[in-house]
């Protein structure tokens, strides 16, 4: 009788359940990067796999217009990204890691992040990070 009860539960939910919203192919990635006078950053931004030995594998890398780029990509499940960002003199100026491994990547419609830099030395001054998913 449990067995039966369980099975009719099973049943129940997977008919009612409320179905999600369709998923996006690709997310829009956006960075936004200023020094802390308020000019723009002129650059590079890559995004990459990292790799056991050598360099990232290049996914795609985007020229930063008026300190702003951004790029529709599709993200894998349970991977580890690196974001690096080059500014024009070609100074590495950050590199941080991003992971989809606590996500569904279909769900994750955009990442934005906004960048600011001291321009006395280079030093990240801010980062504001948001996220839109749709379910």
């Amino acid at each position: 009788m449990k067995s039966y009860f369980v099975v009719v539960l099973l049943c129940m939910t997977s008919l009612f359940a409320v179905p999600t919203s369709s998923q996006t192919s690709a997310t829009n990635l956006v960075m936004h990067a200023h020094w802390d006078d308020g000019t723009s950053i002129q650059g590079t931004v890559t995004l990459g796999q990292p790799n056991a030995s050598g360099p990232d594998t290049v996914i795609v890398t985007k020229t930063l217009s008026n300190g702003h780029a951004s790029v529709s990509e599709p993200l894998n499940a349970s991977t580890l990204y690196n974001v690096t960002l080059v500014d024009s003199a070609n100074t590495q100026l950050i590199k941080f890691p991003v992971t989809t491994a606590l996500i569904n990547p279909g769900n994750l419609q955009r990442a934005e992040i906004d960048l600011v830099f001291q321009k006395a030395n280079n030093a990240l001054k801010s980062a504001q990070i948001t996220v839109s998913m749709a379910f």
